[in-house]
């Protein structure tokens, strides 16, 4: 599955001095100047920078499932670390039918793979939760010093007010 290309809006600085793209999707996508594997040394320079603005960059944040605007939290895990973590979130699982869920990370790095789409994998951090949607199969892999919980969703009963979330 490719991932849709989004134009880059902006840059910053992320909080360990890497740049990253702002892209019109509303997604971030770190642009490192890395070689041999990356050689992006315009992202060094403000007017490198500057000259990519409006240029398309493949946006795998895309292909992540987006939670329904009509979904409601009713319940949430402990929060667990890497050495915590239930062997049963480590192993291909579903949500039941009707169950959405948000990996939400409070420290380090959660590796999220969706298993249907060729072992696409995220890496959750603070600044970014991974959503699940129902019956989709999907592992987590947390890393050393991590910490994270998940939070179940599902549709809003008729009548009454989704709850607004953090």
């Amino acid at each position: 599955m490719e991932p849709p290309p989004s134009p880059i809006e902006s840059f910053a600085e992320d909080e360990e001095g890497q740049w990253v793209a702002r892209l019109r999707c509303g997604h971030r996508q770190h642009v490192r100047h890395d070689p041999p594997w990356h050689d992006r040394a315009w992202v060094l320079e403000a007017e490198g920078r500057e000259a990519k603005v409006g240029m398309s960059l493949p946006c795998r944040w895309c292909l992540m499932p987006a939670l329904p605007e009509d979904v409601e939290a009713y319940q949430q895990t402990p929060v667990f670390a890497a050495e915590t973590t239930p062997k049963g979130l480590l192993r291909r699982h579903t949500t039941k039918a009707g169950t959405w869920a948000e990996i939400v990370v409070e420290a380090g790095r959660v590796h999220y793979v969706l298993e249907d789409a060729d072992d696409l994998t995220f890496v959750l951090t603070t600044s970014q939760s991974g959503i699940v949607a129902p019956g989709r199969p999907h592992h987590v892999k947390p890393q050393r010093g991590a910490r994270f919980f998940v939070c179940f969703l599902r549709e809003a009963e008729k009548g009454n007010p989704v709850s607004q979330k953090a």
